[in-house]
């Protein structure tokens, strides 16, 4: 027997027959967009489909993130309810907001008290990492309980010596303590006892521990509830950190000395029973639930008192180390506070400047690093956080991508297709003797249609599309790109690409550097793109007879198309790879001020904006109104036709950090762009250039766009480095 499918993957996903190993798993395909996941691990088809799918709406988005975190009824309720933003709905991926929060409790009634404790807990964590105010006692009773077995284990055997504590039964806790010394204590407390009247008045917010035991006095198990608060209150007084500060004044604690002190004499007295002894590493909450708040001594019998109560004691030796010797030094632990706000900067990562100085970022904006720049001589555009693989999602969008997937479920919901050995051989320049050969699946008749179902005319023509399930055209578009990309540059119609590529392929023949030659790849499958109807294409059925056809778009538009179609959302998906890996490469390189650069980076970056120029052309196309009504994605196309101007402001600050800038300057005798820099390579490139400056100036400040032409936008972003900065 197979694997149950999962409701909700089998939703959006189609399930393949089942792997032929032990894994139990099955191939994936995804219905919106296409993409195939051989291997079928759930974890990468749910995190396609929260997260990456371009083709998922936002509304489909958040429901599925509830559902498959259990919220079923909250994700029916959000169903028939609309997204009131874009905003909202992105913090909903995440985390369900606030109305859907309020709404769990309604619904989820069937809830056990012990799962009500449960969620009512991780809410009131959740409000306590969110919250600014500079609250002491912020940090968790979950998380200082987990310090608790290490530090305060160490803590206590560094004092006992000093405290005089002979055995280990003198630390234990008297059973008979009464409510006034548990009232020195407020982690101590236990239900039913009251604080004395010197601590009613001070009205201050609840500690941790406090608001555990109100929710655990809520719980309708109340032997557990007894229990969870016992331990609570144990870990209170064995932690001092937990300590109300208001009770640790000289006042308080002298008002409760008198009590303890007389108890500590009568107990000198009383012989100390023998038995097995008990290191506190084996404290259990068995033995907590017996004890009581641990006595204080009297200030004046020792002096280490305070100490004891204020903070741990400083220096001293672990009694467990071999022979009582000073053990082995080792990197000190963060405390709650810090490791919580160490998380915090690892999530949004540390800002450009401390990453290339390598110094210890912090939260806020800007962090507190570039706060203490008094007068800064390089940074100048502030504390930069941005990531350059998030800020380009040009490529990872998927326009084309849903585009072909929307047409390729239209056909197969209408027709029949089977592999009858018909294969198709592609190329773009026929003559180059360089080709994609494929399968293809070809129609052999329309399927039933309901009688309100309204008829496609191109139900009856024969149809070609190709086999994807066979081929993997992804490889097979980066393979022939790479077979024609010589071809592709000796044909490009821009003098500045043209001569901006040949000399990076000859730098990347002589240097083998892996991004420069990362850029060039993504120029030939921007190329490619640009090309999308531009394929020949010639069909081979099969048979004795061996008969070919060509297929154009003049005579076979719906064939032609597709196919076309098929091509393009290929080469989109290689792009998206390949720019996601060149843009990592490129901030990592950047950014670490051991790696040495040269001017290999300059003209990387140069081929990668010319890249962007390019594809925001393509996305400015799509805000023309005939084109418009095509639109495949919920995010307008003027969401993506400015991402150029902040990455390639980012480019030229790292470059210019990093030195690798060529200083350039308008020549006078000529007005032509030049360069200071004494390098044959740079001069020799500039020089080749023949650019004006007053054109590149226009290029920028006064772009002109053309629907037609796809260079029209050429030098908007690549002027940003090639012009000096202004003065």
């Amino acid at each position: 027997m197979g694997r149950k499918p999962n409701a909700l993957i089998l939703q959006f996903f189609e399930r393949g027959p089942k792997l032929a190993d032990n894994s139990n798993r099955y191939p994936h395909t995804c219905k919106s967009c296409g993409e195939n996941f051989p291997k079928g691990r759930i974890d990468s088809l749910t995190n396609h489909l929260t997260r990456k799918c371009p083709a998922i709406s936002e509304s489909d988005r958040v429901r599925a993130c509830l559902t498959i975190h259990g919220f079923n009824k909250a994700a029916v309720e959000h169903t028939r309810a609309s997204v009131a933003s874009a905003t909202a709905a992105a913090a909903a991926a995440v985390r369900p907001p606030a109305d859907i929060q309020q709404d769990l409790d309604l619904v989820q009634r069937d809830w056990t008290a012990l799962e009500t404790l449960a969620e009512v807990s991780r809410q009131i964590d959740l409000s306590e990492k969110h919250d600014d105010r500079g609250n002491p006692a912020g940090a968790s009773l979950a998380t200082e309980s987990t310090l608790l077995g290490q530090d305060i284990h160490d803590q206590f055997l560094a004092q006992s010596a000093h405290l005089g504590y002979k055995d280990d039964h003198s630390l234990a806790l008297p059973q008979e303590a009464t409510a006034q010394e548990q009232a020195a204590i407020p982690g101590a407390t236990l239900p039913g006892t009251t604080l004395p009247a010197a601590t009613d008045a001070i009205k201050e917010e609840p500690t941790a521990e406090q608001q555990l035991e109100a929710l655990i006095q809520s719980a309708e198990q109340a032997s557990h509830s007894a229990a969870l608060s016992v331990a609570a209150a144990a870990t209170a007084r064995l932690n001092p950190s937990l300590l109300d500060p208001q009770l640790r004044e000289d006042g308080v604690l002298a008002a409760v000395l008198p009590t303890t002190e007389a108890r500590q004499t009568d107990e000198a007295l009383e012989p100390v029973p023998t038995g097995p002894s008990q290191p506190w590493g084996e404290l259990t909450q068995s033995d907590l639930l017996t004890t009581v708040p641990l006595r204080v001594p009297s200030q004046g019998d020792n002096p280490l008192v305070p100490q004891l109560l204020h903070g741990p004691i400083k220096g001293g030796f672990r009694m467990s180390s071999p022979n009582g010797g000073k053990a082995r030094h080792s990197r000190a632990r963060f405390d709650a506070t810090r490791r919580k706000e160490v998380q915090e900067v690892r999530k949004i990562g540390a800002c450009i400047r401390c990453r290339i100085l390598r110094k210890t970022c912090s939260k806020g904006h800007p962090c507190d690093t570039c706060r203490k720049v008094l007068s800064p001589r390089i940074w100048k555009s502030g504390c930069v956080r941005t990531k350059f693989s998030e800020q380009l999602d040009l490529y990872s969008a998927g326009v084309q991508i849903v585009l072909n997937q929307q047409r390729l479920n239209d056909l197969k919901a209408h027709v029949n297709f089977a592999n009858q050995g018909t294969t198709l051989e592609l190329s773009i320049f026929p003559e180059c003797n360089f080709h994609i050969s494929a399968q293809a699946l070809q129609s052999i008749g329309a399927k039933e249609r309901t009688p309100e179902e309204p008829e496609r005319p191109w139900v009856k023509e024969e149809l070609l599309l190709i086999d994807s399930e066979k081929e993997d055209l992804q490889g097979s578009v980066e393979l022939y790109m790479r077979q024609i990309l010589h071809e592709f540059v000796e044909r490009e119609k821009s003098h500045f690409a043209r001569v901006t590529l040949d000399t990076a392929i000859t730098l990347g023949h002589e240097t083998h550097d892996e991004l420069l030659k990362k850029a060039i790849e993504l120029w030939g499958l921007v190329e490619m793109l640009d090309r999308e109807r531009q394929w020949n294409i010639t069909v081979k059925y099969g048979g004795l007879d061996g008969r070919t056809r060509e297929i154009k778009d003049s005579t076979d538009q719906d064939c032609f198309t597709t196919i076309c179609l098929q091509l393009t959302a290929a080469a989109e998906r290689k792009a998206a790879h390949t720019s996601k890996q060149l843009l990592q490469g490129m901030q990592r390189v950047l950014q670490d001020s051991k790696t040495k650069i040269d001017h290999n980076m300059f003209f990387t970056t140069l081929i990668l904006l010319n890249c962007v120029e390019k594809t925001t052309w393509a996305f400015k196309a799509w805000e023309q109104d005939s084109l418009q009504p095509m639109w495949p994605l919920e995010k307008a196309p003027h969401n993506f036709t400015g991402q150029g101007y902040v990455l390639a402001d980012l480019l030229k600050m790292l470059l210019g950090i990093r030195k690798v800038l060529p200083r350039t300057f308008c020549r006078e005798s000529d007005g032509m762009l030049a360069t200071h820099e004494e390098e044959s390579v740079l001069q020799g490139y500039f020089h080749n250039l023949e650019l004006k400056f007053a054109d590149l100036q226009a290029k920028q400040e006064q772009p002109i766009f053309s629907p037609t032409d796809s260079r029209s936008l050429e030098l908007l972003f690549c002027s940003t480095l090639l012009l000096p900065a202004a003065e």
